[in-house]
């Protein structure tokens, strides 16, 4: 299985394909404290998915930054 991470407004033909969740988590957070830096806030979505067509519109979980700046992974 691959983990495809959607963030902000990306949509899911815009997702990057990662092969571990750890992989995706790491992409998330390096993207979201570079926006945090310029006071702007993002959040974002992790499909599970063998291949990217297979992926559901519905998240498997949805992320954000935490208060402490560790990545919040929410199951869906």
């Amino acid at each position: 299985m691959a983990y495809y991470l959607c963030i902000g407004t990306d949509t899911l033909e815009d997702s990057s394909r990662h092969h571990t969740k750890r992989d995706a988590l790491d992409a998330f957070r390096e993207v979201a404290e570079e926006l945090a830096s310029y006071g702007q806030e993002t959040y974002g979505t992790l499909h599970i998915a063998a291949k990217r067509s297979e992926c559901d519109d519905d998240a498997d979980y949805f992320l954000s930054l935490g208060p402490r700046g560790g990545v919040r992974c929410e199951s869906a």
